[in-house]
């Protein structure tokens, strides 16, 4: 598998060289995923990526969501849920280079059983509401995905959504269990910093019960920000 990487790298940098500019190849770079046959070859001028193409079992394709920002970490989850089938989220950050809380994640699912591969791609906000949900147990399976919403009174609480891997690839789906958890973290997190009174932050909050309960999950599903790019298989 490793022998069989390492040739697709190499003929995917031999079709890309002609294209890209002299003066930035030394600042070619590529990230790889550990367990899984898929890389992000990356092209970096003054410090933010200008083109960057994924390659993956069903080929190579450019990602365009992630240029004009910098890379500044990866991480492969295992996505094993209820069925028992290993599939994993390849989960790539790259940070706005004049405003770090702004980060577009990209999300690739891969899918050996299914032969197939999902890519998604949103921004999300590096903040304390971040990392405050981000330090929750969550099921197998199940990841958060916290949205970047600026507004002008730079209310750091913002919408989160559980996203799910399974054979049909990535999902919205609302875990009650999760959004029960996430309710009284906001709650404390907003009266911490005297937003709790807000109409924002009772919007919010608001949200977070509808999903505890199951409802409404078609209207604020419309908010969610992570959208999918396209889907591919291989044979």
């Amino acid at each position: 598998m490793k022998k069989r990487l390492f040739v697709a790298i190499f003929g995917l940098l031999f079709v890309l060289l002609p294209f890209v500019n002299t003066e930035a190849l030394a600042f070619l770079s590529i990230v790889t995923a550990k367990q899984c046959p898929l890389y992000l070859v990356l092209e970096e001028k003054d410090g933010t990526v200008s083109q960057a193409y994924l390659g993956t079992p069903a080929g190579s394709f450019p990602i365009k969501s992630v240029e004009g920002y910098r890379p500044i970490q990866e991480m492969l989850l295992n996505a094993k849920n209820d069925d028992g089938i290993n599939r994993f989220l390849w989960r790539l950050e790259f940070a706005k280079p004049d405003d770090p809380i702004e980060v577009m994640q990209l999300w690739v699912a891969y899918m050996p059983r299914e032969k197939t591969i999902e890519v998604a791609s949103g921004k999300t906000a590096h903040n304390e509401w971040y990392r405050t949900a981000s330090q929750l147990l969550l099921p197998d399976g199940v990841f958060l995905f916290v949205s970047y919403e600026p507004d002008e009174q730079e209310t750091p609480l913002s919408h989160v959504f559980t996203i799910t891997l399974t054979k049909k690839g990535l999902a919205f789906v609302p875990i009650p269990e999760v959004y029960e958890k996430l309710i009284p973290l906001a709650i404390t997190f907003s009266q911490s910093r005297g937003i709790f009174d807000s109409e924002r932050t009772k919007q919010i909050i608001g949200c977070l019960t509808h999903l505890a309960q199951n409802e409404n999950v078609d209207n604020i599903a419309r908010i969610l920000n992570l959208k999918k790019e396209f889907k591919a298989t291989w044979h």
